[in-house]
C-alpha cells in the first residue's frame, strides 16, 4: 500500500524515510501511475564530491568467487522477473 498525504499524492518525504528493505517493498507495490508521480517529484541522486577509487587486494573473479555479481547479470535477472 503506498504511502499517500491527504491529497492522494505519494508523500515522497516518508517513502524515501523508509529502511531500504521497506523502502524496496513500498516502490515494488505502487501502480505504474504511482511510479510515474514518484519519478517525477524524486530529486536526482547528486554525490557531493568526485569519484574516489577504492583500492582493493584481490581480483574482480575472486569476488565473485566469494558470491559478488557483476551488474549485467543483476539487472538481466531482474528483467526476467519483470
Amino acid at each position: 500500500m503506498a504511502l499517500l498525504k491527504e491529497d492522494g499524492s505519494l508523500d515522497i518525504e516518508r517513502i524515501y524515510a523508509l529502511p531500504i528493505e521497506d523502502f524496496i517493498k513500498e516502490i515494488e507495490s505502487l501502480t505504474d501511475a504511482q511510479v510515474n508521480e514518484f519519478l517525477s517529484k524524486s530529486k536526482p541522486y547528486t554525490c557531493p564530491g568526485p569519484t574516489k577509487a577504492v583500492v582493493v587486494d584481490y581480483t574482480l573473479e575472486d569476488e565473485l568467487a566469494r558470491g559478488g555479481a557483476l551488474l549485467e547479470d543483476v539487472i538481466n535477472n531482474l528483467v526476467e522477473k519483470i
